[in-house]
């Protein structure tokens, strides 16, 4: 417990940096106030009307009292509206955050999926037909990146061979399931496509190496199943390099959803973040911004939580520790 309270007091910490360095990095943006102001008058207005829009967002006070009173209005969901449509921020991540979240997740589910079978089964026949097969796709599949799969994808299968339909409209999981993974359908493989031949990669590496470890031999010499000794035995303490790889990822899965959502046309966090940085809506860029910090520092925190699971040692160094 007291390990566990460290780490969320560390997190914590993090998610307070990470807004403190937004806030600051805004405010002080060249012309940042006088953009803010433009924005919310208009062209062409007075010097009363600039004064009264600086005093009504805060803009005249200190930097660390525009920050206190942001956390406070971050944390009690009044995040104000937009300067240039007054549609409510809070809303517009409302309606995008699932987006987003349901395509990190089903890309990291699919890559994982694909990626552990295949790294499992590569190391067991290293050096075989199959590992060199799996190993060369994998290191091809690192070379592609997103804004190459996407158009690919969408000629052979949307316009090509019209499986799936163009652009991909967004249905809720409860409404339609059909639709709505006909929608995530391109998009998750578009991003699960690099992530597979990284986790195939580092699992099958060190698979490798475990399965030359003392305790396989014995669990071999006792009889036991070349399944239970891969998928029982082996495949946990292997899982360290997957477990870290797949929470440090979370950070480029944010930068390809940018660049997928715009090929798909899905309206998700990385589409709200461009066009609010485009339009100079530094609110909602703010807010955006802080959302997805809090979604990696979540992912990793629940990451260092689940080395402790995967060895039983972690768990004994905490204890003693």
């Amino acid at each position: 417990m007291r390990y566990v309270l460290r780490k969320f007091a560390q997190t914590v910490f993090v998610v307070v940096l990470v807004t403190l360095l937004t806030s600051v990095a805004l405010r002080f943006l060249p012309g940042g106030t006088d953009v803010l102001v433009a924005l919310k008058t208009g062209p062409g207005a007075t010097k009363e009307q600039a004064q009264k829009v600086i005093t009504d967002l805060g803009l005249d006070k200190p930097w660390y009292t525009q920050y206190f009173s942001w956390m406070k209005h971050f944390v009690t969901g009044d995040w104000g509206a937009t300067l240039q449509s007054n549609t409510s921020i809070a809303s517009a991540v409302k309606r995008a955050l699932p987006i987003s979240a349901y395509l990190m997740v089903y890309g990291q589910l699919l890559a994982l999926f694909t990626a552990v079978p295949v790294a499992v089964w590569s190391a067991y026949r290293h050096n075989s037909r199959f590992d060199r097969i799996a190993t060369t796709s994998a290191f091809g599949m690192l070379s592609l990146p997103n804004y190459i799969v996407a158009p690919v994808l969408m000629y052979f299968v949307s316009v090509q061979r019209k499986w799936i339909p163009y652009p991909s409209i967004y249905t809720s999981l409860f409404d339609d399931p059909v639709a709505h993974f006909k929608a995530f359908v391109l998009p998750s493989i578009t991003i699960a496509l690099p992530l597979f031949a990284g986790y195939m990669r580092l699992l099958r590496a060190d698979m490798i190496a475990t399965l030359q470890s003392e305790f396989i031999t014995t669990a071999r010499a006792k009889g036991v199943s070349t399944r239970n000794i891969l998928f029982r035995h082996a495949l946990r303490p292997s899982m360290f390099s997957l477990v870290t790889a797949t929470a440090v990822n979370v950070g480029a899965l944010m930068g390809g959803v940018v660049i997928v959502e715009q090929f798909f046309l899905l309206n998700g966090m990385g589409r709200l973040t461009v066009e609010s940085i485009f339009s100079r809506e530094y609110p909602s860029v703010q807010y955006a911004v802080v959302v997805l910090a809090l979604i990696y520092v979540a992912v990793n925190f629940v990451a260092d939580m689940a080395y402790a699971w995967i060895d039983p040692r972690v768990r004994a160094r905490r204890a003693i520790g």
